[in-house]
């Protein structure tokens, strides 16, 4: 799940997409997050950090949407929308700028090694004496 989260996060943080394409991946986010969320009594504490990065990565990517979604609806009044698409410029920037922070230092690796670090180990069954 890590790998496919890192995988469209480098897509998305490409300075090609679109703002419907950033929406996906910040649904994409969304979805990680929560999934890690429900594993919190495995990992325990450490994994808030790690979940608080997503939220950070998740809230950015809010805003993009959310200044898409009003320059969509203002698109007649001019002076607002390009107002808006600074906005949008400057928001989607911050996201690359996060993103390749989020994705540094070989941190796919250091997510793997912690994800399956914190697995849980099966029960082995005692013998009866």
């Amino acid at each position: 799940m890590a790998e496919d989260y890192f995988e469209a996060g480098r897509e998305a943080a490409d300075g090609k997409r679109s703002p419907k394409a950033l929406h996906r991946f910040r649904i994409a986010t969304k979805r990680f997050r929560y999934a890690l969320e429900l594993f919190r009594p495995i990992y325990g504490p450490n994994l808030d950090r790690r979940i608080e990065s997503l939220r950070g990565l998740q809230d950015v990517l809010g805003k993009v949407s959310d200044f898409e979604t009003i320059r969509f609806l203002l698109k007649a009044d001019k002076a607002i929308n390009q107002k808006l698409e600074h906005s949008l410029q400057r928001k989607t920037k911050e996201f690359r700028k996060q993103w390749k922070t989020f994705d540094s230092n070989g941190q796919l690796k250091h997510w793997k090694a912690y994800l399956t670090h914190g697995r849980p180990q099966p029960q082995r069954r005692r013998a009866k004496a």
